[in-house]
Protein backbone atom coordinates (compact mmCIF):
# COMPACT_ATOMS: atom_id res chain seq x y z
CA UNK A 1 0.00 0.00 0.00
CA UNK A 2 2.67 2.47 0.92
CA UNK A 3 4.29 1.78 -2.83
CA UNK A 4 1.34 2.47 -4.52
CA UNK A 5 1.03 5.77 -2.47
CA UNK A 6 4.43 6.43 -2.95
CA UNK A 7 4.28 5.94 -6.69
CA UNK A 8 1.53 8.18 -7.11
CA UNK A 9 3.03 10.73 -5.41
CA UNK A 10 5.88 10.59 -7.85
CA UNK A 11 3.64 10.67 -10.41
CA UNK A 12 1.74 13.27 -9.34
CA UNK A 13 4.37 15.63 -8.90
CA UNK A 14 6.02 14.93 -12.31
CA UNK A 15 2.71 15.74 -13.99
CA UNK A 16 2.48 19.10 -12.12
CA UNK A 17 5.96 19.73 -12.88
CA UNK A 18 5.86 19.02 -16.46
CA UNK A 19 2.38 21.33 -16.64
CA UNK A 20 4.04 23.90 -14.89
CA UNK A 21 7.16 23.85 -17.04
CA UNK A 22 4.64 23.85 -20.17
CA UNK A 23 2.74 26.88 -18.59
CA UNK A 24 6.05 28.45 -18.56
CA UNK A 25 7.08 27.62 -22.20
CA UNK A 26 4.12 29.65 -23.58
CA UNK A 27 4.72 32.76 -21.06
CA UNK A 28 4.42 35.98 -23.54
CA UNK A 29 5.34 38.55 -20.39
CA UNK A 30 7.61 41.47 -19.63
CA UNK A 31 9.30 41.46 -16.57
CA UNK A 32 10.38 44.93 -15.07
CA UNK A 33 13.39 43.17 -12.38
CA UNK A 34 13.46 45.00 -9.02
CA UNK A 35 17.41 44.93 -9.17
CA UNK A 36 17.70 48.08 -6.80
CA UNK A 37 18.73 51.48 -8.56
CA UNK A 38 19.62 50.53 -11.86
CA UNK A 39 17.26 48.62 -14.51
CA UNK A 40 16.95 45.57 -16.58
CA UNK A 41 13.73 44.63 -17.81
CA UNK A 42 13.01 40.83 -19.53
CA UNK A 43 11.25 40.31 -22.16
CA UNK A 44 10.13 35.96 -22.08
CA UNK A 45 8.73 35.04 -25.01
CA UNK A 46 8.40 31.05 -24.46
CA UNK A 47 11.73 29.68 -24.91
CA UNK A 48 13.41 33.01 -26.28
CA UNK A 49 14.71 35.64 -24.20
CA UNK A 50 15.53 39.20 -25.01
CA UNK A 51 16.94 41.13 -21.62
CA UNK A 52 17.71 44.86 -22.07
CA UNK A 53 20.16 46.23 -19.57
CA UNK A 54 21.44 43.56 -16.74
CA UNK A 55 21.15 46.59 -13.61
CA UNK A 56 23.74 47.22 -11.29
CA UNK A 57 25.35 43.93 -10.15
CA UNK A 58 24.47 39.72 -9.78
CA UNK A 59 20.79 40.61 -8.42
CA UNK A 60 19.59 40.40 -12.06
CA UNK A 61 19.65 36.88 -11.81
CA UNK A 62 17.65 36.26 -9.39
CA UNK A 63 15.06 37.69 -11.64
CA UNK A 64 16.09 35.23 -14.33
CA UNK A 65 15.98 32.22 -12.39
CA UNK A 66 12.68 33.08 -11.32
CA UNK A 67 10.80 34.31 -14.86
CA UNK A 68 12.59 31.82 -17.41
CA UNK A 69 12.00 28.03 -17.73
CA UNK A 70 13.56 25.74 -15.68
CA UNK A 71 15.74 24.32 -18.04
CA UNK A 72 16.59 27.74 -20.06
CA UNK A 73 20.34 28.07 -19.74
CA UNK A 74 20.27 30.48 -22.92
CA UNK A 75 19.98 34.17 -23.05
CA UNK A 76 19.05 34.76 -26.96
CA UNK A 77 19.59 38.10 -26.61
CA UNK A 78 21.08 40.93 -24.02
CA UNK A 79 20.39 44.76 -24.95
CA UNK A 80 22.60 47.38 -23.34
CA UNK A 81 21.90 51.30 -23.30
CA UNK A 82 24.74 52.34 -22.09
CA UNK A 83 27.88 51.92 -19.94
CA UNK A 84 26.94 52.61 -16.79
CA UNK A 85 27.33 50.43 -13.68
CA UNK A 86 23.54 50.67 -13.27
CA UNK A 87 22.58 49.50 -16.43
CA UNK A 88 25.48 46.96 -17.21
CA UNK A 89 27.22 45.97 -13.94
CA UNK A 90 25.45 42.85 -14.10
CA UNK A 91 26.54 41.53 -17.36
CA UNK A 92 29.31 39.75 -16.33
CA UNK A 93 27.43 37.92 -13.96
CA UNK A 94 24.93 36.66 -17.02
CA UNK A 95 27.80 35.62 -19.14
CA UNK A 96 28.91 33.51 -16.38
CA UNK A 97 25.60 31.93 -15.75
CA UNK A 98 23.78 31.79 -19.28
CA UNK A 99 24.70 31.56 -22.71
CA UNK A 100 23.89 34.54 -24.12
CA UNK A 101 23.61 34.23 -28.40
CA UNK A 102 23.88 37.98 -29.16
CA UNK A 103 24.54 41.19 -27.10
CA UNK A 104 23.55 44.92 -28.88
CA UNK A 105 25.11 47.89 -27.41
CA UNK A 106 27.45 50.70 -26.99
CA UNK A 107 31.51 50.84 -27.30
CA UNK A 108 32.34 49.23 -23.56
CA UNK A 109 35.19 50.15 -21.44
CA UNK A 110 35.57 46.50 -20.13
CA UNK A 111 37.40 44.79 -21.92
CA UNK A 112 36.04 41.14 -20.91
CA UNK A 113 33.21 42.59 -22.80
CA UNK A 114 34.24 42.75 -26.19
CA UNK A 115 33.36 39.36 -27.36
CA UNK A 116 32.32 37.67 -30.75
CA UNK A 117 28.88 37.71 -30.14
CA UNK A 118 28.66 42.23 -28.98
CA UNK A 119 27.64 44.01 -31.85
CA UNK A 120 27.70 48.07 -31.50
CA UNK A 121 24.67 49.89 -31.94
CA UNK A 122 25.80 53.19 -34.12
CA UNK A 123 22.49 53.88 -35.08
CA UNK A 124 19.63 51.04 -35.12
CA UNK A 125 19.03 48.18 -35.51
CA UNK A 126 16.06 46.07 -36.49
CA UNK A 127 14.90 42.31 -35.57
CA UNK A 128 11.51 40.35 -34.94
CA UNK A 129 10.49 37.18 -33.09
CA UNK A 130 7.44 35.80 -33.98
CA UNK A 131 5.32 38.72 -33.78
CA UNK A 132 7.27 40.98 -32.26
CA UNK A 133 9.59 43.46 -32.93
CA UNK A 134 12.25 45.07 -31.55
CA UNK A 135 13.93 48.15 -32.17
CA UNK A 136 16.97 49.74 -31.15
CA UNK A 137 18.04 53.45 -31.98
CA UNK A 138 21.05 55.20 -31.15
CA UNK A 139 19.34 57.84 -29.24
CA UNK A 140 21.99 60.94 -30.64
CA UNK A 141 25.74 61.17 -31.27
CA UNK A 142 26.00 63.08 -28.34
CA UNK A 143 29.31 62.29 -26.18
CA UNK A 144 26.96 62.27 -22.55
CA UNK A 145 26.31 58.92 -22.31
CA UNK A 146 22.95 59.17 -21.05
CA UNK A 147 21.85 61.41 -23.84
CA UNK A 148 23.69 59.13 -26.21
CA UNK A 149 21.83 55.62 -25.46
CA UNK A 150 20.16 52.94 -26.73
CA UNK A 151 16.66 53.54 -26.21
CA UNK A 152 14.47 50.30 -27.27
CA UNK A 153 10.84 50.21 -28.68
CA UNK A 154 8.69 46.91 -29.04
CA UNK A 155 6.05 46.22 -30.60
CA UNK A 156 3.90 43.48 -29.92
CA UNK A 157 -0.19 43.02 -31.41
CA UNK A 158 -1.46 44.33 -28.02
CA UNK A 159 0.92 46.43 -26.92
CA UNK A 160 3.27 49.06 -27.86
CA UNK A 161 6.68 48.99 -25.21
CA UNK A 162 9.26 51.96 -25.04
CA UNK A 163 12.37 51.46 -22.77
CA UNK A 164 14.11 54.99 -22.53
CA UNK A 165 17.26 54.31 -20.65
CA UNK A 166 18.33 57.76 -19.43
CA UNK A 167 17.24 59.83 -21.73
CA UNK A 168 16.18 63.54 -21.02
CA UNK A 169 12.93 64.95 -21.60
CA UNK A 170 13.37 66.11 -24.79
CA UNK A 171 14.73 63.30 -26.23
CA UNK A 172 11.85 61.28 -25.16
CA UNK A 173 9.36 63.64 -26.63
CA UNK A 174 11.53 63.08 -29.80
CA UNK A 175 12.04 59.82 -30.41
CA UNK A 176 8.42 57.99 -28.14
CA UNK A 177 6.53 55.91 -30.26
CA UNK A 178 2.95 58.03 -30.23
CA UNK A 179 0.92 54.48 -29.95
CA UNK A 180 3.45 54.10 -26.48
CA UNK A 181 1.03 51.70 -24.38
CA UNK A 182 3.76 51.08 -21.54
CA UNK A 183 6.54 53.49 -20.81
CA UNK A 184 9.65 52.86 -18.85
CA UNK A 185 10.07 56.08 -17.17
CA UNK A 186 13.20 58.10 -18.16
CA UNK A 187 16.26 58.15 -15.64
CA UNK A 188 14.69 56.07 -12.64
CA UNK A 189 12.34 58.99 -12.29
CA UNK A 190 14.75 61.99 -12.66
CA UNK A 191 13.34 64.90 -13.11
CA UNK A 192 15.21 66.33 -16.03
CA UNK A 193 13.80 62.64 -17.70
CA UNK A 194 9.83 64.06 -17.77
CA UNK A 195 8.42 66.89 -18.97
CA UNK A 196 4.26 67.95 -19.38
CA UNK A 197 6.01 68.40 -23.42
CA UNK A 198 7.28 65.10 -24.03
CA UNK A 199 4.25 63.31 -22.81
CA UNK A 200 2.60 65.82 -25.36
CA UNK A 201 2.48 63.53 -28.53
CA UNK A 202 1.87 60.27 -26.96
CA UNK A 203 -0.19 59.11 -23.75
CA UNK A 204 0.85 55.72 -22.27
CA UNK A 205 -1.85 53.64 -20.61
CA UNK A 206 1.17 52.83 -17.79
CA UNK A 207 4.22 54.07 -16.89
CA UNK A 208 7.13 51.69 -15.28
CA UNK A 209 9.71 53.37 -12.84
CA UNK A 210 12.42 51.55 -12.43
CA UNK A 211 14.34 52.33 -9.35
CA UNK A 212 15.93 51.19 -6.03
CA UNK A 213 14.91 51.90 -2.39
CA UNK A 214 16.62 54.80 -0.41
CA UNK A 215 18.74 55.82 -3.07
CA UNK A 216 20.53 59.17 -2.71
CA UNK A 217 19.59 60.09 -6.25
CA UNK A 218 15.76 60.95 -4.58
CA UNK A 219 14.46 59.22 -7.41
CA UNK A 220 11.53 59.35 -8.46
CA UNK A 221 11.81 62.85 -8.08
CA UNK A 222 8.53 64.79 -6.72
CA UNK A 223 8.69 66.55 -10.59
CA UNK A 224 8.35 63.42 -12.43
CA UNK A 225 5.38 61.91 -9.98
CA UNK A 226 3.90 64.75 -10.56
CA UNK A 227 3.82 65.31 -14.55
CA UNK A 228 2.30 62.00 -14.56
CA UNK A 229 -0.08 62.49 -12.07
CA UNK A 230 -1.47 66.00 -14.17
CA UNK A 231 -1.51 63.82 -17.13
CA UNK A 232 -3.38 60.82 -15.14
CA UNK A 233 -0.68 58.13 -16.36
CA UNK A 234 -0.69 55.19 -13.67
CA UNK A 235 2.41 54.35 -12.72
CA UNK A 236 4.32 51.18 -11.12
CA UNK A 237 7.40 51.30 -8.47
CA UNK A 238 10.12 48.32 -8.25
CA UNK A 239 10.87 49.73 -5.67
CA UNK A 240 7.84 49.83 -3.23
CA UNK A 241 6.40 46.85 -5.50
CA UNK A 242 9.21 44.82 -6.68
CA UNK A 243 9.22 42.83 -9.95
CA UNK A 244 6.78 43.81 -12.11
CA UNK A 245 5.24 41.60 -14.61
CA UNK A 246 3.13 42.35 -17.22
CA UNK A 247 1.44 40.93 -20.46
CA UNK A 248 3.39 41.54 -23.58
Amino acid sequence: MNKIKITFVIVLASLFTFVYYVYRLNQHIVVFCDVGQGAATLFQIGTMQVLVDAGPDGRVLSCLGKYMPYFDTTIEVVIISHDQKDHCGGLLSILNKYSVQKIFGPPLSKKAYRMTQYIEIHDQLVFSYASYVFKIKKSSQSSDKNESANIVSIFSPSNTYFISSDISALELYRLMPPETTVLEVPHHGSKYGLSPLSLSLAHPALAVISVGKYNVYGHPSNEALAVLKAKKIPFLRTDTQGDIVLPL
